[in-house]
């Protein structure tokens, strides 16, 4: 054959006729193409055709747009099968010795022409396969889209086959072919193109189709010299193709494993790593390489272990952090799978502390995302139990730092991974420090001691070694004529010789027998061995070697073999031990942190700090126990997956066992009764509602309660009285959601609590109390009420006689728990609670009484009888005597002389039992009336429609069907319901509990519904206000007196104990008419102003938040004293103000005015608890409305008053805090603008300052920059000041980041204007001087003529003339000099009836033209006004106002 083909570069050189190279007559149309196919079917059978249908594959292979997918496939399937029959007849031909050149030259034409097609036919149907898929979400044909998924899964097969078909072809000699024998490089390239582009197909996932791939390219390598081509592919397909990469991966491994090729391995990573350092910044080639790289050291770690430091020197400092965390993952797999074995080499160990430096490092990385990729890795290790023990201190103390990390995810994974170390940690099951130091102490002692020991036994050692010395010197001669001869029996010799040497030669030196001794020596050494050695010796060295073998028996008959061994045991437990107590040490610093935590808005931080305190308290750390406390608050947490995390990690403490049965019930309760123990009272009621949910899950079961009931009546063994009485405490709670409880045990219950127990420990008594009340079942439509029980009944005379005995029982300690909880049993649970608590009151004052008249007459030493005894006022029979307060005699009373206890007793008792008087009245009276009310009106109504109805008498069923679901129906609307909340509603004054009636009654059963309603409201109110206190019958009416007086006279009765009493039950008489509230409210604060008792001031606070969820008018004038508390030294008494006053703020109780400042000041407070409180507040109060954006500006104003001296560090934190909860824009716009016009009324460059960081602390949009620019007149001159200008360059930096076109051209502008402001300023600060003249001159004569613009230095205004001025409507000169100032500062009184109506702030109404005015008295009365500009509608403006600015 005299032509030749040549693979050509592009196929368009295929159209060229040069020399006797091969070229394509001719292209057929498409149209063409399927009858010359037909015609092409013979080099299915005869390969060799291929050279007279050359041209139809090649016009296929240009026409393959235009040609349908089946046609690609039929000629593709041709070329296959001519590929396939060249194969095997190459097979033949090169399996011959000498080839004929021209059958050599054919077969080569002939391969090179099919591989060339071939290679073109699967580029030509990817093309088509890939624009088929791209458009498979467009087409709507269905059968269409189906034929083409079939057709691509179908060349999915037939690439494979092609793929092992070229395998088979590359594993013949091919060389032969050519003259030299050495393939040419462009028909490698061909070949190795198709395996190329399979990688390159996304929808290629066959891993069998890989491994093929990847041995043809190992093939190419080893034989054919493809080696500098295969990086540069690989690396173009890592780049662009994500799909590929996990096959490369395993390729280059398979390369490696079943080809020996390892110079691959370090080229492409070279190749990486310089790709890398001039592409890092884009981000899809890092990410690729990442991955790849993450693969490889995945697959292959021990391969990547010796090229790791060159990647790390290379990639670690880069700027892409996608790098950093794909090498700080590579080592992490490498150690986890390579270098945690013990037998490791130095240089190994060597490699790993180098891993482990690297990645304790990147814990500390400048990114977020490394740092929590390098916490994540390094849990991934201690869970593979990779972390050596050396290292566990140092990564555990940079976890517990990174738990204050500002990233969210770096804190979860240190959250993880702190958990993980604790989990797994080397040391205990229990690190409990005070048992682990007590631990060490021990065996510190001990150590010691074995220390002492030793250097006594050295010294003893010492002692006889020299007595030996004596020893030789004296046996010496007698022994060495012995050694001359051999005992007879020397063969006979055993390792009970031995032993029995060493045990007797001390006896036999003491005793002289040598002769012995010589001979347990000599069998001695012949039973160890030794004749043969020594029988080499001369007779002298033969003795010395005897004398050296005795004195080692000798010494050691003296020594303590143990001691060393005792000595090493105890330093290692030492050692082990302190460990210990450094690992707990480490984990207990991270609790408070975590407690933080438990309270972060974050979930992730809460969810980690539930699981980490969980897992900590099983382990016993050192403050786990308030975490899981702590952790009880979240059970009313509105999120539903924060309430079951926490009752799933409480079930876990206390519910998960070991045990089984019975035990099992045992230990739950156990777990449960020590939980209980340090509870406060908000967590005691955190902990029923969980209680309350495992009975109702079954968690709680009947096992569990029996074992409940045998502790308390301490039938179980090894019970103390302290777990019989928790064991009674979780009855309690039980009983809340399971009253049955105590219904199937009432007698037991009442046999212990009502006798000699309940007496000694009168915890038991009362909460055995709680036990009878829980046992109301609760209320349904068909049982609203429940049975009472008679005064006569055993259980009621019982607990009335045991209260008794403890009422005059000096021992007891909490009385007031007592006597609360008797009268909340009497007044639930019996009969005419009233009747009974007046007989109980009385017959305690009558014994009373009988206990002053036998004390007056018994005792004789008048100083101790004062010093221990009250003489406190008896009843009165006349209530006028206590109207009048001028009136101090009241010859009526009675002077009871008792103990100062049974004072106090007497005068709490009254007060409570007037509370729940009111409260009985209030609610279980009313709803009982309201009741009864509703069934007379339902039996009248009903008697209407009978009667109407009384013809037809087959609707009787159905008549009464609807009779008993009305009846019912009524029932649901009578339950729990308030008289003086109906009044409310009734009235108007609160919009919410107003049930709205039926919209189908007719409007006269509304009216009378309603009346009804008032009527009994109004006689409950009526009760509650005249007759309780007023009444003259009325037992409360002739106690008053008692009560004041011990209030009035505190010099008189000093007992602390009484006086708080006292002024508590005053604070409770008062809450029950607002009348008595008025007239006493007075002496009430004159108490508080002047009493030191701090407990009697809290109880004063919680006394005036209640008088105004009950009396609003009332206590309003009083708020104030609250907001004043808020100062106060004592931390108890801070406390109740800040959680009153946000009580009454939340429930909008009292109207949020600029005092609110005193709240924020909170929170820099002191206390912690203070600080988190006030912060909630503020958090709450953001969410409701505009309640925050009204009183920020008094906020700014007041706490940046001078006279406050407020720490600028402190103002920071406060408002860096309060500012944040700000988000809405047309808030932030509005306050933007507000803080702007403050900067013309304040004069104090700190004020200035505060209120540029202030502006700093905002977010910024478009609108608000371009707001900025527009006042950018009100601070113009200020910006001098370093800090301010500072404050409005980090708006600029802030603002411009990831900043829209628009918003940074905004700031461009804004960023000029200020600019030229400090232009100016530098330039000629004279004349920006004159300018500020010029501006106040201007504005001055702008006001209307008469008004006043500035006040001399040294006059004062009067105090309210202002406000007389409005009030009194004087003449026009007095209105010109004080009425305008009265419009433009708030508008005049005639115009608004109260203050309220207006702003909180004097100023907040200013126009902008009068902001001088408002500087001029800002100036006056020496204080910081706000200004704040109304909109631009000119809404709110004042009359004199609108005319300014027109």
């Amino acid at each position: 054959m005299e032509w030749q083909f040549i693979i050509p570069q592009t196929r368009t050189e295929l159209l060229r006729s040069d020399k006797n190279h091969y070229c394509v007559g001719r292209v057929l149309d498409a149209a063409e193409v399927p009858d010359a196919l037909k015609a092409s079917r013979v080099i299915s059978s005869d390969p060799f055709a291929i050279f007279d249908h050359f041209d139809t594959f090649y016009s296929v292979i240009d026409n393959d747009k235009s040609l349908a997918g089946t046609q690609l496939l039929r000629a593709y399937d041709q070329l296959y099968d001519a590929f396939d029959k060249l194969g095997s007849k190459m097979a033949d031909l090169l399996s011959r010795k000498e080839l004929d050149a021209t059958d050599r030259q054919s077969a080569l034409n002939a391969l090179k022409m099919l591989a060339f097609l071939v290679n073109g036919m699967v580029k030509a149907i990817d093309a088509h396969i890939n624009a088929a898929n791209e458009k498979v979400t467009t087409k709507k044909n269905k059968k269409q889209l189906v034929n083409e998924q079939v057709e691509a899964l179908d060349w999915d097969n037939k690439r494979y086959q092609c793929i092992v078909q070229l395998y088979n072809l590359m594993q013949l000699p091919l060389e032969k072919l050519w003259d030299p024998p050495v393939c040419e490089e462009t028909f490698v390239d061909v070949i190795c193109d198709v395996c190329y582009r399979t990688l390159e197909q996304s929808y290629v996932r066959n891993r069998k189709i890989a491994d093929s791939v990847f041995q043809i390219l190992g093939t190419a390598i080893k034989r054919y010299n493809h080696s500098l081509s295969f990086p540069v592919r690989i690396l173009q397909i890592l780049e662009h193709i994500e799909a590929a990469i996990p096959s490369i991966a395993g390729g280059i491994l398979l390369l490696y494993e079943e080809f020996s090729i390892q110079t691959i391995y370090p080229v492409i990573l070279k190749e990486i790593i310089e790709r890398l350092s001039v592409d890092a910044a884009d981000s899809q080639t890092a990410r690729f390489y990442s991955i790849f790289l993450i693969e490889l050291g995945t697959l292959a770690p021990k391969l990547m272990i010796p090229h790791l430091s060159m990647l790390s020197e290379e990639l670690l400092n880069v700027d892409s952090y996608t790098l950093r965390n794909c090498i700080l993952q590579i080592m992490g797999e490498a150690i986890v799978s390579e270098l945690t074995s013990e037998d490791l080499s130095d240089e190994l160990k060597e490699t790993r502390d180098e891993f482990l430096d690297d990645l304790l490092n990147h814990i500390m990385d400048i990114s977020a995302h490394v740092r929590s990729k390098t916490l994540q890795i390094w849990l991934n290790l201690k869970e593979n139990n990779a972390v050596p023990l050396a290292w566990i201190h140092k990564v555990l103390n940079m976890a517990v730092e990174r738990l204050e990390d500002k990233a969210l995810l770096v804190r979860k994974q240190a959250i993880a991974l702190i958990k993980s170390f604790l989990e797994h940690n080397p040391f205990s099951a229990k690190l409990s420090l005070a048992e682990l130091k007590n631990q060490y102490e021990e065996e510190d002692k001990k150590l010691q001691n074995l220390r002492a020991q030793l250097v006594e036994h050295n010294t003893k050692m010492k002692t006889v070694e020299e007595e030996w010395e004596d020893i030789v010197v004296q046996m010496y001669p007698s022994v060495t004529e012995l050694f001359g001869s051999e005992p007879d029996d020397i063969k006979t010799a055993t390792e009970a010789d031995v032993k029995l040497l060493s045990e007797s030669i001390i006896t036999l030196l003491k005793e002289e027998n040598y002769k012995e001794l010589v001979r347990l020596v000599q069998r001695a050494d012949y039973a160890l061995g030794n004749t043969d050695q020594r029988k080499q010796m001369t007779f002298e060295h033969q003795c010395m070697y005897y004398i050296t073998l005795l004195k080692n028996y000798y010494i050691h008959g003296h020594s303590n073999p143990t001691l060393n061994d005792e000595l090493q045991k105890s330093e290692n437990i030492l050692n082990f031990l302190h460990d210990c107590i450094r690992f707990s040490e480490l984990i207990s610093n991270a609790v408070p942190k975590l407690l933080e935590m438990l309270m972060s808005k974050a979930q992730t931080d809460v969810h980690g700090a539930i699981d980490f305190f969980t897992s900590a308290y099983l382990f016993s750390i050192k403050g786990t126990e308030q975490g899981m406390q702590q952790m009880l608050y979240l059970v009313w947490s509105s999120d539903k997956e924060k309430r079951e995390n926490v009752t799933a990690a409480y079930k876990r403490v206390l519910f998960d066992t070991d045990l089984q049965g019975r035990a099992h019930a045992v230990k739950v309760v156990r777990n449960l009764s020590q939980f209980l123990t340090n509870l406060t009272r908000g967590q005691y009621t955190a902990m029923e509602v969980l209680v309350q949910e495992w009975v109702e899950n079954g968690d709680i079961d009947p096992q569990i309660i029996q074992v409940l009931f045998e502790i308390y009546t301490m039938k179980l063994e090894n019970v103390t009285p302290e777990e019989a009485r928790q064991a009674l405490q979780l009855l309690v709670m039980v009983s809340a959601a399971k009253p049955s409880v105590v219904t199937a045990n009432q007698q037991l219950l009442e046999t212990i609590g009502l006798d000699e127990r309940g007496r000694r420990d009168p915890r038991i008594f009362v909460a055995t109390l709680e036990l009878f009340m829980n046992s109301v079942p609760r209320a349904t439509n068909s049982s609203k009420y429940y049975k009472r029980y008679e005064h006569s009944t055993p259980t009621v005379q019982r607990v009335i006689d045991l209260y008794t005995k403890l009422f005059f029982c000096s021992q007891v300690q909490s009385f007031d728990d007592i006597g609360t909880k008797v009268f909340d049993f009497i007044y639930k649970m019996v009969k005419t609670p009233d009747l009974l608590s007046q007989s109980i009151v009385v017959a305690l004052y009558e014994r009373l009484q009988k206990l002053s008249e036998t004390s007056t007459v018994d005792t004789t030493n008048e100083e101790l009888r004062l010093s221990q005894m009250s003489q406190i006022s008896g009843s009165t029979q006349d209530p006028s005597t206590r109207v009048s307060s001028q009136n101090t005699t009241q010859p009526e009373q009675l002077l009871l002389t008792v103990p100062h206890f049974l004072a106090a007793r007497f005068v709490f008792t009254i007060g409570y039992v007037a509370m729940r008087e009111m409260i009985y009245l209030d609610i279980d009276v009313y709803s009982n009336m309201k009741y009864r009310q509703e069934l007379k009106d339902e039996v009248k109504n009903q008697k209407k429609k009978d009667a109407a109805l009384a013809g037809n008498n087959h609707n009787a069923s159905t008549i009464n069907a609807s009779r008993v679901t009305n009846m019912r129906k009524t029932l649901t609307t009578s339950m729990n319901v308030s008289a003086s909340n109906a009044l409310k509603r009734l009235s108007g004054s609160t919009g919410q509990g107003n049930t709205a009636p039926d919209q189908t009654e007719p409007e006269e059963e509304l009216l009378s519904g309603a009346t009804a309603e008032d009527a009994v409201a109004e006689e409950i109110n009526y009760i509650c206000e005249q007759e309780l206190l007023y009444g003259k019958d009325n037992l409360l009416n002739r106690l008053i007196p008692t009560v004041l007086e011990v209030c009035k006279f505190p010099n008189r009765y000093k007992d602390e104990l009484l006086q708080k009493a006292a002024v508590l039950t005053l604070i409770r008489l008062m809450a029950v008419s607002s009348k008595f509230c008025d007239d006493n409210m007075p002496f009430l604060m004159n108490i508080f102003k002047h009493t030191k008792n701090n407990d009697i001031k809290c109880n004063i606070v919680i006394g005036l938040s209640d008088f105004t969820f009950r009396f609003p008018n009332v206590t309003e004038p009083w708020t104030k004293h609250m907001y004043a508390t808020l100062h106060e030294e004592n931390v108890e008494l801070r406390m109740t103000a800040v959680k009153m006053l946000s009580h009454l703020i939340l429930h909008e109780m009292i109207r949020v005015k600029g005092q609110i400042s005193d709240l924020a000041l909170c929170i820099v407070d002191p206390v912690k608890e203070i600080r988190i409180i006030t912060e909630q507040f503020f958090k709450e109060i953001a969410n409701k409305s505009n309640i925050l954006y009204n009183v920020l500006p008094d906020i700014i104003s007041r706490l940046s008053d001078p006279n406050l001296h407020l720490e600028e560090e402190k103002y920071h934190i406060i408002m860096r805090y309060i500012i944040g909860l700000i988000n809405k824009d047309k808030q932030i716009e509005s306050l933007v603008e507000k803080l702007c016009l403050r900067f013309r009324v304040t004069k104090e460059v700190r004020q200035w300052r505060d209120i540029a960081f202030c502006l700093s602390l905002l977010s910024y949009n478009e609108k608000t920059i371009k707001k900025l620019t527009e006042n950018i007149g009100c601070f113009k001159d200020k910006v001098q000041h370093e800090e301010i200008y500072q404050a409005f360059r980090t708006i600029i930096s802030n603002t411009s980041k990831l900043a829209k076109v628009e918003l940074k051209n905004v700031v461009v502008e804004f960023e000029a204007r200020l600019k030229e402001c400090l232009e100016v300023r530098d330039e000629n600060v004279d004349a920006a001087a004159n300018t500020t003249g010029s501006d106040s001159e201007i504005a001055s004569s702008s006001l209307p003529k008469g008004r006043s613009t500035t006040a001399e230095p040294g006059m004062k205004q009067p105090a309210g003339g202002t406000n007389r001025a409005g009030k009194k409507g004087s003449s026009n000169k007095t209105t010109a000099a004080t009425g305008r100032r009265v419009t433009g500062r708030r508008g005049a009184k005639q115009v608004s009836s109260s203050e309220e109506e207006q702003s909180d702030s004097e100023e907040e109404n200013l126009p902008p033209a009068t902001s001088s005015r408002a500087a001029a008295r800002a100036r006056q009365h020496m204080k910081i006004t706000k200004v704040i500009e109304s909109d631009n509608s000119g809404k709110g403006r004042t009359p004199s106002s609108r005319r300014l600015l027109k």
